[in-house]
Order: structure tokens, then sequence, then C-alpha cells
């Protein structure tokens, strides 16, 4: 009998324990990423029902404005539908940024707009993405034009905001199944996980995870990002998502008299500076290198 024939074609003990409590492991990291997710919901419920009183002349004025709001949108999706061309030729794209301002009006933001705000990752105000103007994105920012602020920005203003605000998001959930070694002496039987959530927002400052999540696009570093945003790559899309959405500072901090001053100035400008609600008005574009230079 041969040597092959009598060993048994069976795993040992301990390869069979560390599968099972890998199993088990994983079954309970999913329940607590699942009681997570509801802990999260509940307390963004909890700050969303405040119990303040409300007069009944803002109730109507929101109700008046939100009318007005789904009224231009409808608007502006009628007038795309007829109008709407698409010529190859004259599809020139542009590189422009895109950032979220408060809400100009009492009402309530549509279901249309806010999905396109979701899309482009706009959630929370101050928040803003890179974007690819053509045809087929401008009708989605003339929906959400009185939401967002948009310009061309200059090759500074990206490099700056790639490497002092971009952050991507790690999954740990995969680390934290992970088991952590037992050192000589101590007892090998069960080993004891990593603690971990299921996902963490870290700054943008490792080379090596920028070849690892995008090698494959011929990005391996922080220069190549920027290359690749800056003049429209064929990797812009997989080096955007790989970005979270850039937040920036308020551009007013502080309660000195200065401060004081600057806020006021900033209310009257905004003041003089009205955004049309007609679809054939051009987008809400600034300077968009001034505007965040004292926000980043």
């Amino acid at each position: 009998m041969s040597t092959a024939e009598k060993k048994l074609d069976s795993n040992p003990e301990i390869l069979l324990k560390k599968r099972k409590n890998a199993d088990r492991l994983r079954i309970e990291k999913q329940q607590q990423a699942k009681h997570r997710a509801e802990e999260r919901q509940k307390q963004q419920n909890a700050k969303k029902s405040n119990n303040k009183f409300v007069r009944a002349e803002t109730i109507v004025a929101r109700k008046l404005a939100s009318d007005r709001e789904n009224e231009r949108i409808k608007r502006v999706t009628k007038f795309d539908k007829m109008n709407y061309k698409l010529d190859d030729n004259d599809d020139k794209e542009r590189l422009l940024f895109v950032v979220r301002i408060a809400n100009p009006h009492m009402g309530n933001i549509p279901t249309r707009a806010r999905k396109v705000l979701s899309i482009l990752r706009l959630n929370k105000i101050n928040q803003g993405t890179f974007v690819r103007l053509n045809k087929k994105v401008e009708p989605l920012l003339h929906l959400i034009n009185p939401y967002v602020v948009v310009g061309t920005p200059s090759l500074s203003t990206v490099r700056n905001l790639i490497q002092k605000r971009a952050t991507v998001k790690v999954d740990i959930t995969e680390e934290s199944d992970k088991t952590i070694t037992p050192k000589e002496g101590e007892d090998n039987e069960e080993s004891k996980p990593l603690e971990g959530h299921d996902f963490k927002i870290i700054a943008l400052n490792d080379n090596n995870l920028i070849e690892e999540k995008l090698g494959d696009y011929g990005v391996i570093c922080t220069e190549d990002i920027i290359f690749e945003i800056f003049k429209l790559g064929d990797a812009f899309l997989e080096c955007n998502k790989f970005l979270e959405p850039f937040t920036l500072k308020e551009p007013v901090t502080g309660w000195g008299p200065l401060s004081k001053l600057e806020r006021l100035e900033k209310k009257e400008e905004s003041k003089l500076h009205q955004v049309s609600s007609k679809r054939n008005a051009p987008l809400n574009e600034v300077d968009i290198d001034k505007f965040i230079e004292s926000q980043i």
C-alpha cells in the first residue's frame, strides 16, 4: 500500500474548529452591522422629529414654496423632453466642480431634484464633487440649479482639493472578520476577532491604497488621480467614484466684529445673486476658485 493511500483524506481538528469559528463570527458581524444600521436610522429620525412649535403662516409659506418648486421641476422636465438633441460633434465636455448650498426657499426639495442630488452624492450642505459636463449631464444640473453652485476649477484648485480634502471609504468588514494570531505560550484553540465597524472614512494619504483600488486603470498615486480628474481621462469615472464627496468648511466662522462684517457682506451679495427659474437660463456658475479658496 502506498503512502498516499495510507494518508487520511480529512482535515485536522484545529482546521475544523477555525472554520466553525469563522462561520460563527461572520454571522455575528452581519447581525452587528444590521443592528448598527438600525441605530443610525433611529438617530436620524430622532433628529428630524423635533417638537418645535410652528406657526400656521410658516406652514402655508412652506406649502406655497414647495408648489412653486414642483412647477419649476415640471417646466424644466417638459423643456428637456421637447428640446433634447444629442449631437456628438457639438458635445464638448469640460470639468465642473459642484458645491451644495443652502436651500434658497422654505419649501421641500422635490423628489426628482433630491434624486439627482443623491446621484451626485451631494447629501449635505458644503459638499462638493467633480462632474464631467456634457449634454447628458447638463439637464440634470438644471434640475438642481437653485441648490448648487458650479464652476470650472483650475489645476491648482483640483490639486489643493485632492491633497488637502480628499477622503476615501474603506470597507473594514472583512478586516474585522480576520483573527489575531496568538503568540507563543497563549491558548490557540480560539482566536480573538478584530473589532471594527462596517466602513470608515480615512484621509487619502497612502499611495498603496490607490494602487490597490485603481491599479488596473493605470492610476497608482495621487498625481495620477489629479491628472485623470483635471484632464477628464479614461479613468475619470473610477477616480471620481473612489473619492468621497469633498466636505468644505464654512466660509465665515467666529463671532468677532470682522466675522460679523464678512457675514453681512456675504448676505448682501447673496441678495444680488438671483437664480432664474427658467430652463433656458444659464447654470449658477461662479468663480469656483475664489469660492472655495477660504473653504479648503
